[in-house]
């Protein structure tokens, strides 16, 4: 059975930006279920703790299993899929602003990223991959979006003048998005 998760960034909540509105869209066109993950202390995150988190969440995944992940989410989520020794079969990953490498705005979050992940292992693992990012991101410059995209052989979508994807940037639906997880939907 197919689940989706979305794993929410710095100082959000499963009730912010386009995560409700998504929600709603897949579960009225494809019955799917989808969990908005309430990441532990947004405001003051702690990677050990968000990691436990998608542990004790999604656990091992599967080629039925799709995550979404914004800003600081994308950086837990990949580094929870590095730490399985084993193989998994992740279904489909989509990436919203992601990062690897330290913000120079949020140096706080720089724990997150201080981690070498091994992209080879995790592109051949994920089996859809796609990251969105915008020209005008004033927290993820769209550089690191895209390098970081090219590791892991993903999918590429600039969205102009996109932002951080947030609520007040006027990302309370995401189309692109949307459209990105129905082609990802279209291949099962």
């Amino acid at each position: 059975m197919k689940k989706v998760y979305i794993i929410h960034g710095y100082f959000a909540s499963p009730s912010d930006h386009w995560f409700p509105w998504f929600v709603e869209k897949v579960h009225a066109m494809y019955g799917i279920e989808v969990e908005v993950l309430r990441m532990p202390t947004p405001e003051t995150p702690h990677v050990e703790v968000w990691l436990e988190k998608l542990r004790d969440k999604i656990g091992t995944p599967t080629n039925e299993t799709f995550i979404i992940a914004h800003s600081l989410g994308c950086i837990t989520l990949l580094r929870y899929l590095n730490s399985f020794q084993e193989s998994f079969a992740l279904g489909g990953m989509i990436l919203v602003s992601p990062f690897d490498k330290p913000l120079e705005i949020f140096p706080n979050l720089d724990p997150f990223v201080d981690t070498k992940l091994d992209y080879a292992k995790l592109s051949r693992n994920i089996l859809q991959k796609h990251v969105i990012f915008s020209d005008n991101d004033m927290y993820v410059p769209s550089f690191i979006s895209k390098e970081l995209g090219s590791k892991l052989d993903s999918a590429l979508l600039e969205i102009p003048r996109g932002g951080h994807f947030l609520g007040i940037e006027g990302f309370e639906m995401f189309p692109e998005l949307y459209e990105v997880f129905r082609q990802m939907m279209s291949k099962y």
